[in-house]
């Protein structure tokens, strides 16, 4: 059973024996996942916003405010659901009505002060100090991350990596001032954790989370602030919610959560909707994060849960 919930990769994950991945699943079988998920993603709608750390950016009425808040509740969504909503609750209290406005008025010194004593789990005020200098810079220079990220997106590619290494890279080229006098310094500081790369192999989870955010179709849920980046292209945020189910589900075999398990889940669920694959990713964390789909033996809940005809585990189990 899951004894924490968690939003971070850094989770074991129970996996079944055997796999069918998409690519080699029958039509009739892909048919009933596809209806199965769809009807997931009805059943969790935006009344499950509040089991999120996508509350925080919806708390804002303003554009360029809820993209700001999102990238910060984004990146510190990893540990434990209790514990991210505690510590981004003082982020945001501290940055008051306009999460952008703050930043952009920011000086380190003012920052650091700021949160002064301040930590979620391995990320200190100096991080986040530094994470939001960064921030504050390029929307200086930008007006808006989105303006920011365009500067290296690829259309014509059927991945976003290649759009986000250049992202990140960008991002880090304001790394090299106010806190850290260069990136090696940051990184041997730990701060680079709240910056991955798809070019290390990290699976990039809370940068994905943020793109989903930003990008996907405005649901209640996401907000198609971004409209230019296709949401065809987005990656799904490989916690261990996802890597577990996505292993019930046969939707992958790989057993290393790294950005190709990340990619392989993606083009699974590409199969199922191309324009919109990542629709279904809030719906599925919520079975884990909300207790519906617990790890371990199959239990009560398995056969009140949606996924049950095409859940490898229930299966397994009867």
């Amino acid at each position: 059973m899951i004894t924490k919930q968690r939003l971070d990769t850094n989770e074991s994950v129970t996996r079944t024996e055997h796999k069918t991945p998409t690519s080699i699943m029958s039509q009739s079988r892909r048919t009933l996942l596809k209806e199965k998920l769809d009807e997931l993603y009805l059943s969790y709608d935006a009344r499950y916003v509040d089991s999120d750390p996508i509350q925080f950016p919806h708390r804002y009425d303003r554009a360029r405010d809820k993209e700001v808040a999102g990238f910060i509740a984004s990146a510190l969504a990893y540990g434990s659901v209790a514990t991210i909503k505690k510590d981004l609750e003082k982020i945001f209290a501290t940055l008051g009505s306009s999460p952008y406005e703050a930043v952009l008025a920011a000086t380190p010194e003012e920052l650091l002060s700021a949160f002064r004593g301040f930590k979620h789990r391995f990320t200190t005020a100096r991080h986040l100090t530094w994470f939001l200098l960064i921030t504050r810079d390029v929307l200086s220079e930008f007006g808006t991350l989105k303006a920011f990220f365009l500067k290296g997106y690829l259309p014509d590619s059927a991945s976003i990596k290649e759009s986000l290494i250049a992202f990140v890279d960008g991002l880090l080229q304001y790394g090299k001032r106010g806190i850290y006098r260069s990136v090696e310094d940051a990184r041997k500081d730990g701060a680079l954790f709240l910056l991955p790369s798809p070019a290390t192999g990290s699976a990039c989870k809370r940068l994905n989370l943020f793109l989903r955010w930003m990008v996907r179709p405005a649901d209640k849920i996401d907000f198609g602030l971004w409209p230019e980046v296709s949401s065809s292209q987005l990656v799904i945020p490989l916690d261990t919610h996802i890597a577990r189910l996505s292993h019930y589900l046969g939707l992958t075999r790989r057993k290393t959560s790294d950005w190709n398990t990340a990619e392989e889940i993606t083009q699974a669920l590409r199969k199922l909707d191309p324009v919109d694959p990542l629709k279904y990713d809030f719906s599925l964390t919520r079975l884990g994060i909300l207790r519906d789909c617990v790890v371990g033996k199959r239990n009560t809940k398995c056969s009140e849960c949606l996924l049950v005809e095409i859940c490898e585990r229930g299966v397994a189990a009867k």
